[in-house]
């Protein structure tokens, strides 16, 4: 009987010491789930907006990223910095010259190769200072819009 409960204390420790040395590698592996984007649009007037995607997905999962930017008359991007890793080819974006003065509006769109909603957080930051955010889901628009006073 001592061999037995011997044996059985020894399976329990190894199993216990191989639970733990895999927990550390599923919170790896969970982290992968979800990726970043945060274009950063210099315009023309000096200004510079910085959207910020954090979406519920793997990247390899993302099949297109498109921003709209609505910007006041007479400003146009004129560098666009893909930063955080960015999708590469699949982010795109449009501009409007139809935002009030001093009002940036960014509409961004997001689809994936699965179906199914995926939640996303938008963030808009103008310059340093003056932020916003909005969150929604794959396959509908999300609305940021950011003011300088």
């Amino acid at each position: 009987m001592n061999n037995k409960n011997s044996l059985l204390t020894r399976l329990f420790i190894l199993f216990v010491a191989i639970l733990m040395a895999a927990l550390p590698t599923m919170q790896a592996s969970a982290a992968l789930r979800s990726c970043r984007t945060d274009p950063i649009f210099a315009l023309s007037n000096g200004d510079k907006l910085t959207v910020t995607l954090d979406i519920s997905a793997d990247a390899t999962n993302v099949k297109n990223v498109t921003y709209v930017l609505h910007v006041p008359a007479g400003v146009t991007v004129t560098k666009v910095t893909y930063t955080a890793g960015g999708l590469g080819t699949k982010e795109v974006y449009k501009v409007y010259q139809d935002s009030t003065a001093k009002t940036y509006k960014t509409e961004v769109l997001v689809t994936t190769q699965n179906t199914g909603s995926v939640a996303i957080v938008a963030k808009a930051k103008l310059n340093t200072t003056y932020t916003s955010s909005a969150s929604g889901y794959t396959g509908n628009y999300i609305t940021v819009t950011v003011s300088k006073p």
